[in-house]
C-alpha cells in the first residue's frame, strides 16, 4: 500500500479528505489584498468567493514551490513511512507541477526505503475527480506505488473534459480574452466551449451561441466519444451555478441514464473563469486532439 497525496486543486471537501485518508498541501490565492490558503469546508466556503467575483474582485493565484512540497511529504513519510504517489494540478496549467516533481526528485535522493511518484491530473478541480477515485481503488487494493502512478497516468489520458464559459468580462479582465471579444460575445450570447488538450492546457473548442446549445454540443459528444455511457459516470463542476449544473445533470440522466456526480469548481481554478462556468467530464477513447 503506498500513501496518497494531493493539492488542493483537486476540491475535495477537508471531511471528505480525511475520511478517505488523503494527505493535502494547499495551494493559495489572493483577492481584495488578502491571502488565504485554499482549504474548503463546506459550500459556504466557495459561496463568499464567487460573491466576490460577482462583485469585481479579480484574484490571483500562487503555485505551490518545490520546498513547500518536499516539507510537505518528509511531515507524511515520517508518519507513515511509506512510498507516495501524489495527484497534482496540470503542468498545462500552474507550474506547481513541474515543483512537485523537482521536490520528490530531491525527497528521493535522500531515502532509500520511500519514493514520490508525482501524476500529472492534466486537469483540475473535478476533472481530477475520476484519476483521485480511481488512486483510492489502486491504494485500498495494494497496488505498489510505480504500477498505481503509471496507471493513473495512463487514465488520466482517457478524461475528456468540457468547459462552457459564462462571464467573458471576467475572462476579458484577466485577459484571457480581448475587450472586443468580450462585448461582441455577450451581444450575441456566445458561450465558449474550452477542452483541454493532452497536455493539459485549455482551447477554446467551440463557439455556440446560447448555454443550451452548448450543453447540447457536450452531450453530442459524450454520445461520440463516450463508450456505453449509461453504464459511466460522468461529473459536472460548476462555479456557483447550481440551477444549470442540475440542468445539465437532467438532460445527461434522461438521454443517457448514466449515474452524475456534482460538485464544485473551487477557488484556484474559479479565479480564472469566473462565475456561472460549468465543467462536464467522462471517460472516452482519448482527449480531443485540439490546438488554440
Amino acid at each position: 500500500m503506498f500513501t496518497f497525496t494531493t493539492d488542493s486543486a483537486v476540491d475535495v471537501f477537508v471531511k471528505d479528505l480525511e475520511a478517505a485518508h488523503v494527505k493535502c498541501i494547499p495551494l493559495t490565492y489572493t483577492v481584495n489584498g488578502q491571502t488565504y490558503r485554499d482549504i474548503a469546508e463546506d459550500d459556504s466556503s466557495y459561496i463568499k468567493f464567487y460573491d466576490e467575483l460577482k462583485a469585481g474582485a479579480m484574484p490571483v493565484t500562487s503555485q505551490i514551490n518545490p520546498y513547500e512540497h518536499e516539507e510537505f511529504w518528509e511531515q507524511v513519510y515520517a508518519e507513515e513511512k511509506r512510498d507516495i504517489v501524489h495527484l497534482s494540478i496540470s503542468g498545462g496549467l500552474s507550474k506547481t507541477y513541474a515543483s512537485a516533481c523537482q521536490a520528490a526528485e530531491s525527497f528521493n535522493s535522500k531515502h532509500d526505503d520511500a519514493k514520490v511518484y508525482v501524476v500529472d491530473s492534466i486537469g483540475a478541480t473535478q476533472a481530477e475527480a475520476p484519476i483521485y477515485e480511481k488512486a483510492l481503488v489502486l491504494r485500498d487494493e495494494g497496488v505498489d506505488a510505480a504500477t498505481a502512478a503509471e496507471t493513473l497516468r495512463n487514465y488520466a489520458h482517457r478524461i475528456q473534459v468540457y468547459i462552457i464559459a459564462d462571464d467573458l468580462f471576467h475572462l476579458k479582465r484577466g485577459g484571457r480574452v480581448s475587450a472586443a471579444a468580450a462585448v461582441v460575445g455577450s451581444m450575441f450570447s456566445i458561450k465558449p466551449v474550452i477542452v483541454f488538450d493532452d497536455e493539459g492546457h485549455l482551447c477554446v473548442y467551440k463557439k455556440p451561441v446560447g448555454w443550451k446549445k452548448a450543453l447540447k454540443t457536450v452531450l453530442d459528444h459524450i454520445e461520440e466519444y463516450c463508450p456505453d455511457p449509461a453504464s459511466k459516470k460522468i461529473w459536472i463542476a460548476h462555479a456557483d451555478a447550481p440551477d444549470k449544473a442540475a440542468e445539465a445533470e437532467a438532460a445527461i440522466k434522461a438521454r443517457f441514464g448514466s449515474k452524475v456526480q456534482v460538485g464544485w469548481i473551487g477557488r484556484v481554478i474559479g479565479a480564472h473563469t469566473g462565475a456561472g462556468t460549468i465543467g462536464v467530464l467522462f471517460e472516452a477513447n482519448g482527449r480531443l486532439n485540439v490546438k488554440n
